[in-house]
């Protein structure tokens, strides 16, 4: 039994799949269409420190711009990327930068923000 608003509700007598809701699947790749959307996506992910994180957000920022055009300009096949990208995997550093290129984008290596503040460093987002 849920509460909402002070209310009690009956979760088990609402009979609804989620085709009666209506409900679309959401995917990130739609909505990074500017390369600042896009490395503001991937500063995000890589500020999680969760590798595996990181390298799904540089998939999908991949996909976002077609995973065939920026495999080819990073000099590797389409499904070499997808492979190399593809959860539980031991992506390549070279292939992950040249991925990062191809998307036009750099790495850039900036203090934690508790040490910025320290030393008087700025943080790039």
């Amino acid at each position: 039994m849920g509460k909402k608003f002070g209310t009690a509700i009956d979760l088990d007598s609402f009979d609804l799949t989620e085709a009666d809701l209506q409900l679309e699947e959401f995917d990130s790749a739609e909505y990074l269409n500017t390369k600042a959307s896009v490395a503001a996506y991937l500063s995000f992910a890589a500020q999680s420190g969760d590798a595996e994180h990181f390298k799904a957000a540089i998939k999908t920022a991949a996909r976002a711009q077609k995973m065939a055009k920026i495999a080819e300009h990073a000099g590797i096949t389409r499904e070499g990327s997808y492979k190399s990208l593809k959860p539980g995997t031991k992506t390549q550093l070279q292939t992950a930068l040249s991925i990062l290129d191809a998307l036009g984008m750099a790495v850039q290596i900036v203090p934690k923000e508790s040490l910025a503040d320290d030393n008087n460093y700025a943080v790039a987002a």
